[in-house]
């Protein structure tokens, strides 16, 4: 036993450990693929390799249980468990890993240095709120019943006046390196085709010193060939097509009020959308897919199959699908069911996900074999590996990181309702109220509730939290009502925990198979 250690004994490693490890809980994940062993450190964001044994020493580090190691262990792999013991030192000094914990703080120069600033001459884009009306009642919408906190379907619609004030405050407050968009939103924002005419041509008229670009969301079943022409005509304006696939799996949750399938002028209005916009098409129209219960692999690929053989829409068109949004409702359900059940780690990885399950098995494919694989559920799989791609990677402790994945609030951007409130954005239940058209955003409130309320809320959890470099979670899972719902936030940031160490276990895997396959994903240019 000649190997050569740090210190003779194993109760002098334990004392090393607990004088140079920010006990009482480092933050760092153990994760593992099929071959290999890894442990990701929050502190310097880095990803290191381990083999087994150094794995299950670190994990008695991490969950602080060293005083734990069994003697018997020890005895039958004394040279090689020395040799860890030394690596995981070494591994700590030289790279300065498992250092994060209690010291962590926020330190956003968005949010904390030049807020006001970015409110004041940095808005990138406006959502117009047209009209609270819509033709259809999908059955996941956010504004049916099962969504609380969201408004019912109403009968309010934005006058010129408002969209003319959001309009020059756009104009007046917009990035000028950026450029300002506008974005088209309902309701079914062609209920006001009119009001959509009007608005791009007085934002072309006024806004003179910066781009501006356009673009809506529409269900396509009031699309027209006029329509479609004067759409097509704005080159600088992007639909968003909301469709989920064959007529079967349409009509199960998009029908009209009278529960009429809409399927049949939807396609209808997507060909003649395509028609009109000819080669652009594949540049400016995004297919918009919620995939509803019941939930099936088999569904994702009759989905897949029936826009293949569209022979009229350009395979290029970007396509993107998510799950339903969970309503409050759905939420207090779900979080309900998991106390009850006492859903544990181990459990939750078990979860039915078949858009997952489905999309990775052909990423896979596809890095393993070298080629490039059309589906349309391939953005889906990329998001979180270019998180993780392009992650910031610190050579010492740093010990301040950025808010979650929130945005800049009213300056990445602004959602105006039908009456001219500002509100953060529209994916936010019961957004607080940042502003109007008449006095602008409140900067004071900003500051007060959604940086200073929310940071001083958030930073216990967030800095005894191991994902909290590679969070997403925005204001948009954190809010009820209006205000800071620490309970429901506490509930998404355990599902975006499991997502996260999902994608790092999944992003390993396809490492380990074709690094150079994944080279593109760091000059994905991502919004923030």
């Amino acid at each position: 036993m000649n190997c050569t250690n740090s210190f003779g004994t194993i109760s002098e490693y334990i004392q090393y450990f607990k004088d140079n490890i920010n006990y009482p809980r480092p933050l760092a994940k153990l994760f593992k693929t099929d071959s290999c062993y890894y442990i990701y450190d929050t502190g310097t964001s880095k990803i290191m390799n381990c083999n087994e044994l150094e794995y299950r020493i670190l994990e008695k580090i991490i969950n602080n249980t060293m005083d734990e190691i069994d003697n018997t262990e020890i005895s039958s792999e004394y040279s090689k468990y020395y040799e860890a013991l030394d690596n995981i030192k070494n591994a700590i000094d030289s790279e300065h890993i498992l250092k994060a914990g209690n010291n962590l703080e926020f330190n956003s120069p968005g949010h904390h240095e030049n807020l006001y600033d970015m409110l004041e001459n940095g808005v990138r884009q406006i959502v117009l709120e047209l009209t609270e009306k819509c033709n259809l009642r999908c059955g996941y919408c956010i504004y049916n019943e099962a969504y609380t906190d969201k408004r019912n379907f109403g009968s309010q619609d934005m006058t010129k006046d408002i969209a003319k004030k959001a309009i020059d405050y756009a104009g007046l407050h917009g990035d000028k390196d950026a450029g300002i968009a506008i974005t088209f939103y309902g309701g079914e924002p062609l209920i006001k085709f009119d009001l959509i005419k009007y608005c791009i041509g007085y934002a072309q008229t006024t806004i003179k010193d910066r781009q501006v670009r356009f673009s809506m969301t529409t269900n396509l079943t009031l699309m027209t060939e006029e329509i479609a022409q004067y759409l097509a005509s704005i080159k600088d304006l992007s639909i968003v097509c909301s469709i989920d696939g064959p007529k079967y799996i349409h009509d199960s949750y998009r029908k009209d009020i009278n529960g009429v399938g809409s399927f049949e002028r939807a396609i209808k209005g997507l060909k003649i959308l395509v028609q009109a916009l000819g080669d652009s098409a594949k540049d400016r129209l995004v297919l918009s897919m919620v995939f509803g219960k019941p939930y099936s692999i088999e569904k994702l690929i009759q989905i897949h199959s029936f826009f293949n053989k569209l022979e009229w829409l350009p395979s290029q068109i970007s396509k993107f699908i998510t799950y339903p949004s969970l309503g409050n409702i759905d939420y207090k359900e779900r979080r309900e069911r998991k106390e009850k059940e006492k859903i544990n780690e181990d459990d939750k990885t078990k979860i039915f996900d078949p858009l997952s399950s489905w999309s990775k098995d052909l990423y896979f494919k596809e890095i393993d074999h070298n080629q490039d694989i059309d589906f349309f559920s391939k953005v889906v799989i990329e998001q979180p590996l270019i998180k993780i791609h392009q992650r910031p990677i610190y050579k010492d402790y740093n010990e301040s990181y950025s808010l979650n994945g929130c945005c800049v609030p009213g300056s990445r951007k602004l959602y105006i309702t039908t009456k001219g409130d500002f509100m953060v954005c529209e994916r936010i239940d019961g957004s607080p109220i940042i502003g109007d058209v008449d006095k602008g955003v409140d900067k004071e409130k900003v500051k007060r509730i959604l940086v200073d309320e929310f940071s001083d809320a958030t930073i216990n959890d967030c800095k005894n939290c191991w994902a909290s470099r590679l969070c997403n979670l925005c204001y948009a899972q954190c809010y009820t009502n209006g205000k800071l719902d620490m309970e429901k936030k506490r509930y998404n940031c355990n599902s975006s925990r499991d997502y996260m160490l999902k994608n790092l276990v999944f992003y390993h895997k396809c490492l380990e198979s074709n690094p150079k396959k994944l080279e593109y994903l760091g000059d994905i240019k991502v919004v923030v």
